[in-house]
Parts: C-alpha cells; structure tokens; sequence
C-alpha cells in the first residue's frame, strides 16, 4: 500500500468515525434521522427551495448539512458554505454586543439612551427620551416594529406606548441603540461587530453588510411558490434588527459562545450571559418570556433559548439551545414557507427526544411539549454536503479530504 493510498484510508476511517460520534448523542442523533427522513418531503409541501442547518451538542458542532438549491433560477444547490439573510436573528448577536459595553462599563442598562447622544433621536417625541438599552433588549420601548415606510424614509416613529410597561416587538428599539453605540465608538455597527464579535467567535464569513466576495455563496430568497424573490447585492446598509448574513454552521458557533462562558476578550462573563437570559418581559400573544435580546421558552422537559427571523426578501430562520443539554440547531431556508418548515420539522424531532428527557427524570411528558418549539415549483431536493465535526475550540477544525 502507498502513501497516498493510505492517507486515504485514514481520512476515510476518520470521517466515519466522526459521523459515528455524531449519531450517538441523543440530540445529534435524532436530529440527522428526523431530517434524514422528512426533509425532502417538507421542502416539496412547503415549496422550499434550499435548507441548511447545524446541530450542535456537547458544545460542539456535531452536523452540517445543505439541502435543495440555493437559487431557483440558476440550480445553484446549498452547500454547507451558502449564506443566508439571518433576518431577525441578527438581534442577538447585537444584544450581545451591546451587553459586553454594559459589561465594560461603558453603557447602562437602566440610564436613557438619548443621554448619549448629542440631540435626542426623535423630535417631538417627548416619551422616547426614556428608552433605555434594558427596553431595546427586552423589547419593551414602545416603538412599533418598523416604521410606516420603513426606516430608511427617515420618517418620525411613534411611541405607540409608556416605555418600559409591557411587550412590543420592535426592530426599531434595535436601530436606535445601533444608533448610540454607532456614537459612542465613532464607527459604522457593521465594522464595529466584525472586529469586536464576528471574527474572534469564528464568523469570519458573516457580516452585517454586502461584501463582493458573498456573490458565489449567498443564497436568493423566494416567495411562498418558490419562485425567485431577491438575488444579488443585499443590506447596503448595516441594519442591527435583520441585516446579518451568515451560515448556520458559524451562528452554532455564537450559540456555543453563549452555552460555554469563557475569559476571553471579546466575551461576556457568565455574569452577563445569566442577566441576558433572565427573564424580563413577556409577550402575551407569543406566549414566551423575553430576556435581552432572546425568546426564552418554557415547555414539560425544561426551557430552551430561541430567536426566529423572517426578512420579506424571502427567507425564514430559526436557532434553538439548551444550556442544561448543552445542545442547539439552527435552519436557515431561503423560502417563505421556511417557517411551516422549520416549525413541523421541529415538531416531529421533538417528541422522541421530551421522552428520553422523561426518562431520565422519571417523570411523564405532556403531549404538548411536540408543539412548543419554534415560533410559531419542484426544487432539487439533494444534499451537497454533510459534515461532522469532533475535536475542541468549539467544533471549529473540520475534517476534509
């Protein structure tokens, strides 16, 4: 046997062992059989071209896999590389951005965020003066989500309520803090949490803008048909509520950053991650606590952290972790029916794995727990690519041929 001949059977020993270890955690495991079986036949129901997702447990990234193409007119498939509109699930990362200032003392929590700035935000608007970065977080700052005409109008938002007295989801509470941080550190958001928090977590690919070199792998969103929707150059301009593009397998990474409180740099201390996934506010009609920044939900087998997003260019994403289980998913789809996807594909891997939980703590399992996760043409259905991952630094080495 050669050299060659040999380092090939080592890479292909090791890359079956690898998916091995992948399938024998509970998580990992239920999740590669769940969407092995019924991917195919959600992206066809829901008229979903492309799908890529990663688990993680153990703190680590255990599988990648992309499904579908990534643009319909084109045939492109999804490869494991394809980056998504993350959409609101831009949020979280911004939340933890901004808590790191709060952390350095740098911002307040509870001190109103027009104090920062040179001139109020709004004019005429006597009630925004007492917005503070807990009620951007939490979601609680009066604003409507988005302003009539969108932000980019420049027209004035109303302050549909007083400020701190309940719920109501508001990507424009997120737009006015960029704006203060923006003030504070004297540049764009967008360079800032590249800098600060996208490259030292491991999301080098990710961004917050448009960068040329995203034209080779960014995904084209479709509407409710699958049709073509939006391709091409996107988010011009940096947007902290919905702008991020990025891969599932680097937003696990954020979602291990977050399970797994280390002392470094540009992380949170474990101080900060339990005041982020505190609860703070509560919405009603979602029926879901809100902490700075992420949904925290409550089901039979314990509570898990989430944040959906759904961008109007035609994409639907959702990311899920359990710090007690250490584990986590994130779906991106770049389909309008990506929710109904990603809510039933949720569904059916929930019950097998609120049993084992049941089993494990000798209690029974309210039927209910398989409908409390997520929020609420033809494609070319076959996967490009299929990673697992072993090793530490948080399933960052990958093994390739």
């Amino acid at each position: 046997m050669n050299a060659s001949t040999r380092t090939l059977v080592w890479t292909v020993a090791i890359l079956s062992l690898s998916l091995k270890t992948a399938r024998a955690g509970d998580w990992s495991g239920s999740v590669i059989d769940t969407v092995s079986k019924e991917i195919a036949g959600l992206m066809k129901a829901h008229r979903t071209p492309g799908v890529s997702i990663a688990a993680v447990e153990d703190l680590k990234i255990t599988w990648i896999k992309g499904f579908g193409v990534a643009n319909a007119r084109t045939g492109e498939r999804v490869t494991t590389n394809s980056l998504f509109e993350a959409a609101s699930m831009s949020k979280p990362l911004f939340a933890y951005a901004a808590l790191k200032l709060v952390e350095e003392g740098h911002l307040e929590l509870d001190r109103p965020l027009v104090e920062y700035l040179d001139e109020p935000y709004l004019k005429d608007a006597p009630r925004h003066l007492e917005i503070t970065t807990r009620m951007v977080l939490s979601h609680t700052t009066g604003f409507p989500n988005w302003r009539k005409g969108g932000w980019r109008e420049g027209k004035t938002v109303p302050v549909n309520f007083e400020p701190g007295t309940k719920f109501g989801y508001s990507g424009e509470g997120f737009l006015y803090l960029q704006r203060v941080v923006e003030h504070f550190t004297r540049e764009r958001m967008d360079v800032y949490m590249k800098r600060e928090f996208l490259d030292p977590i491991g999301m080098q690919s990710s961004s917050y803008t448009w960068d040329e070199r995203f034209a080779k792998e960014v995904a084209a969103g479709h509407d409710a048909k699958g049709k073509l929707k939006k391709e091409g150059k996107r988010a011009e301009r940096a947007n902290a509520a919905y702008t991020l593009l990025t891969t599932p397998a680097e937003y696990a990474r954020f979602l291990i950053e977050i399970m797994d409180p280390r002392r470094r740099e540009h992380s949170l201390s474990r101080k900060g991650v339990e005041r982020m996934l505190t609860r703070t506010s509560h919405s009603p009609s979602r029926a879901v606590h809100y902490g700075l920044g992420w949904a925290i939900n409550t089901t039979p087998t314990g509570d898990f952290v989430s944040h959906g997003g759904s961008n109007g260019t035609g994409f639907r994403c959702y990311s899920r972790f359990d710090r007690s289980k250490r584990n986590g998913i994130v779906i991106m789809t770049n389909g309008n029916g990506g929710k109904a996807l990603y809510q039933e594909l949720l569904n059916k891997l929930a019950p097998p794995l609120a049993h084992a939980h049941a089993r494990r703590h000798r209690g029974p399992v309210s039927e209910s727990s398989s409908i409390l996760l997520g929020d609420a043409p033809e494609c070319l259905l076959r996967a490009d690519e299929e990673l697992s991952i072993r090793g530490r630094n948080a399933g960052i080495g990958l093994f390739t041929q």
